[in-house]
């Protein structure tokens, strides 16, 4: 979610998407306009771009006590006579932070038609970003020293043992603030910049994680959403056990895609072999000694798999790179896989939001060694190239021994008392998989389900088709016709260049 996908940046061009998001009870009173209010300024050297910063409770159930600040960005419609209200944006991740894409990326992230209808703000969510203060940990998150398949239960034990370390190490870093991460603390944060704006009812677009942020302030403030538009979307009423599974086969599915993709393709590095065959072979050679680096760290089995997996979430665009870090891997030097993996996984301030956030959201509900074992021997059946890596499996496992106890489970009770809410997701989405979005769409009341039957994350402006049908939902309220089905054309490897929509009972 993603989740998964999480976002922890992969290049300039792409993200990892991923969950996140703690229980709420419906009809949570509406946030105060935070203390200080929301004032503006123009950024500098961004033209059109509004930055302000708003005062908020560091601990929700004691408003009156410290207060953290968030930073926002705003961009104003630019048809002001068409305008229809205000947009919320979160990218996902958690940790990538919404108000520098609004400020600086903004027509690469929205289309034309919702910039003109709508003034866009992005929120820094508390630890993110420029927000302050942000999530600082003394060790890294990813300890290459340390396996998430743990095959023994010393390993596991080890693996417990490194979480708790990591988390103590972040809460020394980020004090106090480490304990009120959660998406509800989130959300009510949100729900104090819309009264600040002094909008009655906000749009809201939300992508991977972002899509977890929009389910929880739909269940706690449902009459101040106007539309809400939520693609990659995780369902937090599923129980981690089977996410973790859904997860393996999602990015199985991702990397038989490639390998399918591959064949087919003359340019393709690994064409004319079997690429899931040397795939397997590389990687059973990494577990036996860790692939060398040209001037770097040698890289394990576990963090090829891992960086594969961020490669996946970029299919088409990034097959050709995939395929080619995988031939020069072979050749001794796993280079690509190391520049890969310094951008998804090394960058601290990212890293450290991502952890904390999804170790306060996620409760892992693993009861020691044996049911690790169990978990491992499903993910691994349901994903025979790729061995069940996954974000869930990574946050799941790597929050077992998190020194912040996790909010209480999520519930499966529907969310209701909302207009429609649409809900896209891909049929071969890496990181956040179809049956996701539909089992959300199911236990959202009126909400409708758009499908992207494509490769990689998340489908706005990845497809134009998914593109169009989330703008005209946004703008208008009215859902695509049910069963709508955006396809990819084929050959058409750019975001935003594909796509056609039929409609087909689901």
């Amino acid at each position: 979610m993603n989740f998964l996908r999480m976002l922890i940046a992969v290049t300039s061009a792409s993200a990892i998407g991923l969950v996140g998001g703690a229980s709420a009870d419906a009809g949570a009173r509406p946030s105060p306009a935070a203390p200080g209010g929301l004032s503006w300024r123009a950024c500098p050297d961004r033209p059109g771009a509004e930055c302000g910063v708003i005062k908020v409770p560091l601990d929700w159930s004691a408003p009156e006590g410290a207060t953290i600040d968030l930073a926002v960005v705003r961009r104003k419609a630019t048809g002001p006579g068409s305008r229809v209200g205000t947009l919320f944006y979160n990218p996902g991740g958690p940790g990538v932070p919404a108000a520098l894409l609004v400020r600086d990326h903004a027509s690469g992230t929205f289309s034309d038609e919702l910039r003109r209808r709508f003034d866009i703000v992005g929120i820094d969510p508390r630890g993110v970003g420029a927000s302050t203060p942000a999530v600082r940990c003394g060790l890294p998150v990813h300890d290459p020293a340390i396996s998430q398949f743990p095959k023994s239960r010393t390993g596991y034990e080890r693996l417990v043992a490194s979480s708790r370390a990591v988390g103590r190490s972040c809460a020394r870093g980020t004090g106090p603030l480490l304990g009120h991460l959660g998406t509800a603390d989130v959300a009510r944060d949100f729900d104090a910049v819309r009264a600040a704006l002094g909008v009655a009812k906000v749009s809201f677009f939300g992508k991977s994680y972002g899509s977890m942020l929009g389910a929880r302030y739909a269940r706690m403030f449902p009459d101040r959403v106007r539309t809400m538009a939520l693609d990659g979307a995780v369902d937090q009423g599923i129980p981690t056990s089977r996410l973790v599974v859904d997860a393996a086969g999602a990015v199985e599915d991702s990397f038989g895609r490639f390998t399918a993709w591959c064949a087919g393709t003359a340019t393709c590095a690994l064409h004319g072999r079997d690429a899931g065959t040397v795939w397997d072979s590389l990687v059973a050679r990494a577990e036996r000694e860790p692939i060398g680096v040209r001037g770097g760290r040698p890289l394990t089995a576990g963090e090829l798999r891992y960086t594969a997996y961020a490669f996946l979430t970029g299919i088409p665009e990034f097959a050709g790179g995939l395929a080619t870090a995988i031939a020069q891997a072979e050749r001794g030097d796993a280079q690509l896989f190391a520049s890969m993996r310094a951008q998804a996984l090394d960058d601290p301030v990212s890293t450290a939001a991502y952890r904390s956030i999804l170790c306060t959201d996620v409760d892992p509900r693993i009861r020691g060694y044996r049911d690790v074992r169990d978990r491992m021997r499903r993910v691994a059946k349901a994903a025979p190239h790729m061995r069940g890596t996954s974000e869930f499996w990574d946050m799941t496992v790597s929050c077992a021994g998190w020194p912040v106890a996790p909010a209480r489970a999520p519930h499966a009770r529907p969310i209701k008392g909302l207009p429609p809410v649409l809900v896209v997701g891909n049929t071969h989405d890496p990181a956040t998989p179809l049956r996701w979005a539909r089992s959300l769409s199911a236990r959202i009341r009126g909400s409708g389900l758009l499908t992207y039957d494509g490769d990689g994350h998340t489908a706005y402006r990845r497809s134009a088709c998914a593109t169009r049908h989330v703008d005209a939902y946004l703008v208008t309220g009215r859902l695509p016709a049910a069963g709508t089905v955006c396809r990819a054309r084929p050959g058409a490897h750019k975001n935003g260049t594909s796509g056609r929509s039929t409609t087909s009972k689901s």
